[in-house]
Formats: C-alpha cells, structure tokens, sequence
C-alpha cells in the first residue's frame, strides 16, 4: 500500500473513530505529506520522536518569533535570550503535545502504522 493511500485510510479510521482532522493530522504533518515526505501521523509515533519533531519545529517558530517580537521597540532581546526561549517553550510543547497524543492513541487502541490497512485488505 502507498503512503497516499495509508493516508487517507488512516483520516477515515479517525473520522470513523471520531477524531477531529487537525488532532489527527495537524497542519504540519499536511504539509510535509503535500511535499512528499512519508512521516507517520501523529497518533503513530513513539513518544521521543513525536516529542523532539514537534518540540524542535515549534521552538524554532517560537524562539524566532520571540526574538523578533523582543526587539521590537526600546529593549533588545539577544540571541542567546531567544535560544532559550525556544529550547524552554520546544521542551515544554513536546513532552506536553506528546504525552496527550500517546494517551489518545493508547484510548483509541491503535497498532502499528506498518499494520495499517493490512487486516481490512485481508478480508
């Protein structure tokens, strides 16, 4: 089975589950698989991985944001100020971001994402 076509097996078995689409496939994820990058949702990543992609991707926005935003007027914010904003906040959403969704997975009892889509072609 191809990536595409685990995909959308995957949004429906959400859909049907009653999983909202950005918890099951959230902006970021759309865009990587528009770009042909074959990362496994959300739901079937492992805690660590989830955690050091979606922690390093939103420190990274974050910290820039931050460090934009902080000079901005009379006080300056240095690099090494907004450095720590991001790996603090990127820290705190990736455990936190990654703890919910392997809760959420774990509830919903799903498998593996190499399994997906084998048992219903199967019968």
């Amino acid at each position: 089975m191809t990536h595409d076509r685990k995909i959308e097996e995957y949004k429906r078995l959400m859909a049907e589950k009653g999983v909202g689409p950005a918890t099951a496939s959230p902006p970021l994820w759309q865009l990587l698989w528009s770009m042909g990058i074959p990362l496994p949702p959300p739901l079937y990543m492992g805690f660590l991985p989830l955690a050091l992609f979606g922690g390093a991707f939103f420190g990274v926005v974050f910290g820039a944001f931050a460090w934009y935003m902080g000079n901005k007027g009379i006080r300056t914010m240095s690099f090494k100020e907004a450095s720590d904003v991001a790996l603090i906040t990127g820290a705190f959403f990736g455990i936190t971001v990654s703890w919910f969704t392997r809760r959420l997975a774990r509830k919903l009892g799903l498998g593996s994402w190499s399994a997906l889509g084998t048992a219903r072609l199967r019968t």
